[in-house]
């Protein structure tokens, strides 16, 4: 009977809030770990039935520490400023310190309108893992989203891994799977590289946003000013 009740509610408890500590280098061979270590991406697809779009889990190597690309990868006000085809990122609710609800406008190659969406993001911690998860709170592009970012020390550095599904709502979705899979790829890489441009220039941005992380951990509302001011 108790066994019966806990796979129900591992059903139906949201994706994000079954985020725990993982050891990301035991997800990946020796080789993968070599072509990371040299600077590239690994991309692994899984198809998921009934969606046209597979989830996607991508790996790499950011020359920063844990809670900096941490920050910045969450710095849910600044997305729209470097992250590509994201116009709009705005914090709108705090459900929670670490609970953060933000509305998104995304440049959608044609045939395909802008999506319009807001998401939910946690802010987890682990030791010295961070993890960011969001969910979909409502979508004018997609019938599902779920994701996680998850940050752990590699060599100085942050092993990254990347994993996210996306159900699209339009029948064109199967159309552009292949421009999709090219675009987070391209995204995730623009996110590494300005993070460690951000590093290499030693820009006030990164103990900003990495604040932030720590703020929320111990209870603050960081977006409270940004949401009041808008």
């Amino acid at each position: 009977m108790y066994r019966i009740l806990f796979l129900l509610l591992t059903l139906i408890l949201p994706y994000s809030l079954m985020a725990q500590k993982v050891q990301l280098a035991g997800e990946l061979t020796k080789e993968e770990m070599s072509q990371l270590e040299s600077g590239e991406l690994i991309l692994k697809t899984s198809e998921i039935e009934g969606s046209a779009w597979p989830e996607i889990t991508q790996y790499l190597i950011v020359k920063a520490s844990a809670l900096e690309t941490m920050g910045i990868f969450s710095a849910l006000d600044y997305q729209k400023d470097y992250v590509p085809n994201v116009l709009k990122s705005k914090p709108i609710k705090h459900l929670s310190a670490v609970e953060v609800l933000t509305e998104y406008e995304m440049h959608v190659p044609f045939p395909l309108p802008n999506a319009h969406y807001t998401h939910g993001s946690i802010i987890h911690q682990y030791d010295e893992d961070y993890e960011l998860t969001w969910y979909k709170v409502e979508s004018s592009s997609t019938e599902e989203v779920k994701g996680s970012a998850y940050f752990t020390p590699y060599k100085n550095f942050t092993l990254f891994r990347y994993r996210s599904f996306i159900k699209p709502k339009s029948i064109f979705g199967s159309l552009v799977k292949k421009m999709m899979l090219r675009d987070v790829k391209n995204s995730v890489l623009v996110i590494r590289d300005h993070i460690e441009k951000l590093k290499s220039e030693n820009s006030p941005l990164l103990s900003k946003y990495s604040g932030f992380i720590s703020a929320a951990l111990k209870g603050e509302m960081t977006y409270s000013g940004a949401i009041e001011s808008k």
